[in-house]
């Protein structure tokens, strides 16, 4: 049972290795699938984003807007537990994690976060029936494919702007309020 172990660990060890040599190789070696599910399993996937900021994002912009009963629009911001409002100006990281937040597969990492920001909702105004998620940021080429810096590169030459609003919402997601207490 003592050889099972070791040649398990051995086995994990040396798959392990080979992932890290994959990532510090020099020029682009494709990893296989198998090396990619590894990556996922073990929690070791990365890419260039989580230790720089994105140099294409210029700005962004989080807010949580609420409905109350008579259908009246309040705004708050996205942190908890007090929907106080994030400035991310050098932290740009936020506009992944929520972006990663809305994505098909992160049902487990929603539904806390969907279900502490409806809590803090209530809390903060028992009228309140549903909210949506706002992410807005401006980008400079959203693709970065040569074909949308050229279209980038024109608009600008053309007087244009030198980036480009994006929107995504998220909801309307239901506060679960009875009214007020």
């Amino acid at each position: 049972m003592k050889t099972l172990y070791g040649i398990l660990i051995v086995a994990f060890a040396s798959l392990c290795a080979a992932n890290i040599l994959v990532g510090l190789a020099p020029g682009s070696i494709r990893s296989a699938d198998w090396l990619a599910t590894l990556r996922r399993t073990t929690g070791a996937e990365q890419n260039w984003s989580m230790f720089h900021t994105i140099p294409r994002i210029r700005s962004l912009r989080l807010r949580v807007v609420a409905t109350d009963q008579e259908g009246k629009k309040h705004e708050f911001g996205p942190a908890l537990p007090g929907l106080e409002e994030i400035h991310p100006h050098q932290k740009i990281r936020y506009y992944y994690t929520f972006e990663r937040l809305f994505t098909q597969g992160s049902e487990s990492y929603r539904k806390p976060y969907l279900n502490a920001l409806a809590q803090a909702l209530k809390k903060k105004n028992p009228h309140l029936v549903e909210f949506s998620v706002h992410l807005e940021y401006d980008t400079t080429h959203p693709e970065n494919t040569p074909q949308e810096i050229s279209r980038l590169l024109e608009r600008i030459r053309k007087g244009g702007k030198s980036t480009i609003e994006q929107r995504n919402v998220f909801g309307p997601f239901p506060v679960k309020n009875d009214g007020p207490a």
